[in-house]
Order: C-alpha cells, then sequence, then structure tokens
C-alpha cells in the first residue's frame, strides 16, 4: 500500500474472503463476525492502492453511516482523509474518494460510476430486486471490485447473488462454528435459547424460505381501482395511523362491500388542528360508514375530538398484546386475498420488508427495519380490522 496503515486482520478467513483472487464477490457470515469491520479494511486498502479511484458503501440507513465514520475509519485512515459530513464522503489523501449510500434513499445514489464498492448488511439491504437491478448494478458497469455482505434475512436478491455462478465471482459462507469470536460454552448457551428458525439464519447464516417476513404474496392483491371520488353503490370505512414529525399519518378510505382500498393520503409534519381538520374532510367526501384510528398517546385526545366531532370513530390502542393479532389477521387476509388494494408505491415497499423478530425467550415482535417506516402497514392492518369487521374492541383491549 501507498500509505501503510495498521490493517492487521483478527482472523485470517475472513481477511481471505474479502482479497480473494476473483474481484467480485458475497459474504454471508452469522452476526458478530468481523465482517462490516472487514470491508472497512477492504475498501480502504482498495481505494489507497488506486490512486483518484472511488467508492461506495451502501448501508441501512444513513444514521449508521456518521456511527461507521466515527468508529471503523476515522481510528484508521483519520490523519489522511477528509470527513464531508452534509456529503457523506470520505476524500482520500491520494484523491480517492469514497461516497455513502443508503437503501433508504436509492435515488441520491444514481448517476455515478464506482470502482469499488461494499454493500453491506445486504439480507436487508436487497431485500427489494431493484435496489440492485435498477440503481445498483448499473452503477458497477466498470468496477474493479466489490463485495456484498451480510446475514441473510430469507431469500431476496442476496441468496441469489450468494449463488451467482460467474468467472469473476467468489462466494464465502461462514456459520458461527467458523467464527473465533464464540467460545464453545458461548455457542451451547446461545443455541439453547434461540427458536430454531433465528439460530439457522442468524448464526448458522442459511438461507430459509420466508425467514423474517410477514406477508407473502403480496402482488396477488393489487388492483387497477384508484379512486380519487366516492363511487356509488359504495360502502366507506377509513382507517387512521397518526404521526406528525418524522413518522407519516396515513390515511387509508376502503369499500366494505368489496374489501378494496381504494384511496391514501399520506402526509407528515402538519400540525394536530390541520390533520384533523383533513381527516373530516375525507370522512365527509367519502360519505365513511366509519372509521378506525390509533389513539396510542396523543391519538387519544385526537379519538376523543374527531368523535365529538360527529364522526363514527372506533379507538385502537397498540400494545404488546394488541399489535401482534392486528398484523396477524391482515398477514392473513393478504395471504387469502380477503384484502386488495391499489398499488400504492410505499405501502407495496413497506409491506416487503415489513419483518418479525424472535427473542430468545420465543416472544415475537413485529416491525420494520431499524430505520424505515410502517406506516401504511398499520394504517393497512386497521382497516383490515374494520373490513373484518368482526372485533369487539371495547371486550379485547378494555376501551
Amino acid at each position: 500500500m501507498s500509505h501503510q496503515i495498521d490493517l492487521n486482520w483478527e482472523w485470517e478467513a475472513m481477511h481471505t474472503a474479502f482479497f480473494d483472487a476473483k474481484p467480485f464477490g458475497t459474504i454471508r457470515s452469522c452476526r458478530r463476525s468481523f465482517k462490516t469491520m472487514g470491508a472497512c479494511r477492504y475498501i480502504i486498502e482498495k481505494l489507497l492502492d488506486t490512486p483518484n479511484s472511488t467508492g461506495i458503501w451502501v448501508d441501512t440507513i444513513n444514521k449508521n453511516i456518521d456511527r461507521y465514520f466515527e468508529r471503523y475509519f476515522k481510528p484508521l485512515v483519520g490523519e489522511i482523509t477528509e470527513w464531508n459530513y452534509q456529503k457523506k464522503t470520505i476524500k482520500f489523501i491520494n484523491g480517492s474518494y469514497l461516497d455513502f449510500g443508503s437503501a433508504e434513499s436509492p435515488e441520491n445514489m444514481e448517476g455515478f460510476e464506482y470502482d469499488f464498492y461494499i454493500l453491506n448488511e445486504a439480507g436487508i439491504i436487497l431485500k427489494k430486486d431493484s435496489l440492485w437491478d435498477n440503481t445498483l448494478r448499473p452503477m458497477f458497469k466498470n468496477a474493479k471490485g466489490g463485495r456484498i455482505l451480510g446475514t441473510p434475512k430469507g431469500k431476496n436478491k442476496f441468496h441469489k447473488l450468494c449463488h451467482l455462478e460467474a468467472v469473476d465471482w467468489c462466494h464465502y459462507h461462514f456459520s458461527i462454528f467458523d467464527c473465533p469470536f464464540y467460545s464453545k460454552k458461548g455457542i451451547e448457551r446461545l443455541k439453547s435459547e434461540t427458536p430454531q428458525e433465528v439460530w439457522s439464519q442468524e448464526y448458522l447464516a442459511e438461507f430459509i424460505d420466508g425467514a423474517g417476513s410477514v406477508f407473502r404474496n403480496i402482488n396477488q392483491c393489487v388492483i387497477q381501482e384508484l379512486h380519487e371520488d366516492p363511487q356509488d353503490g359504495c360502502d366507506y370505512v377509513m382507517s387512521i395511523d397518526l404521526a406528525k414529525h418524522q413518522d407519516f399519518t396515513v390515511i387509508y378510505i376502503a369499500d366494505q362491500k368489496t374489501g378494496k382500498v381504494v384511496f391514501q393520503d399520506r402526509f407528515n409534519q402538519i400540525d394536530w388542528g390541520f390533520q384533523k381538520t383533513r381527516i373530516r374532510s375525507l370522512y365527509q367526501r367519502f360519505n365513511c360508514r366509519e372509521a378506525i384510528i390509533d389513539s396510542t398517546g396523543v391519538g387519544d385526545a385526537i379519538f376523543d375530538d374527531l368523535n365529538n366531532g360527529g364522526m363514527n370513530v372506533r379507538s385502537f390502542k397498540f400494545t404488546s398484546s394488541s399489535k401482534n393479532p392486528l398484523i396477524q389477521n391482515l398477514s392473513v387476509a393478504i395471504d387469502n386475498r380477503s384484502i386488495e388494494f391499489y398499488p400504492f408505491p410505499e405501502l407495496i415497499s413497506e409491506l416487503e420488508i415489513f419483518g418479525y423478530e424472535v427473542s430468545p425467550m420465543g416472544a415475537v415482535r413485529y416491525n420494520a427495519p431499524d430505520g424505515y417506516h410502517d406506516d401504511c402497514v398499520i394504517s393497512l392492518a386497521l382497516i383490515n380490522e374494520l373490513l373484518n369487521n368482526n372485533q369487539d374492541y371495547s371486550t379485547l383491549y378494555g376501551y
């Protein structure tokens, strides 16, 4: 290397995976296996060895990028780089630079070409084929090298790339039994405390059909009937998932008779007064028979205001015991195609990445990946309850 820095590797097998003679490759590995630090050292070495070269690091969410620079890059190359916080770019002393991008805003990465790349947490960021096929692959057409790494999260694009047969690609697989950072006793304890599916995916780094996915067969529920205005003969109901600043308030309107969600309104950074006006206006415009609202926290007061203002509104409070059956009912409805919806881009994206986690004690927690939104999913789950119209909320949840 032209600029000598400390790039010692604690695990020789991981070093081999990154610096295989084949320029491109995948590394699927168990949790806590040095792969992110290894990726950092790989891209640093490539950019320092190739003056005036370009690199990109793609991750899950923007907030991780600053952490990676402070924790991984700065201790190694802080003295020979410039870090542009606003542009998320590291410029090296030899004229090379490294851009950072995230799967939550892929449009910000388009339009450039790169010599080297790292796709971190590929099991998460490649849940949708389009990120690789439409955004990233065209940027790498003249690339000199790259690595795609992560722990599997079901059989998605990462799974396909890990089985790509090409002369210039290599593939590595490391389970917890290969990793030198776990003791024998630690492995035995983890295995005894972890559900089988989680053990196979997170620690054996195996691709499991449908692992972590909640909603399948989403496309079978897609319709093309978007109604900007109410239609004769329909019996409309409304759902409202509330948010004010970072998240989004999402309103869905569906026809009770057909189970079709035909209208979406999604917005944020609007104060509560305007939100209530907007909700009432849509309720009246579609002559809705009933609405259901997330009344958790501040939503309780808004529920009261809407009800007192003449709307027929049900209240739903999210708790550890009420969210799971709500999501499970929506999953069943999508499987059975008892609910249908227009292909609202935000909704389809949220349904595709929405997942679950299983605690060591076996408790299931449904959520979007860290940094992603789930407001559309929650509002869809709420309106599904009205479409089913078979729940006594006062008995189930105490209000």
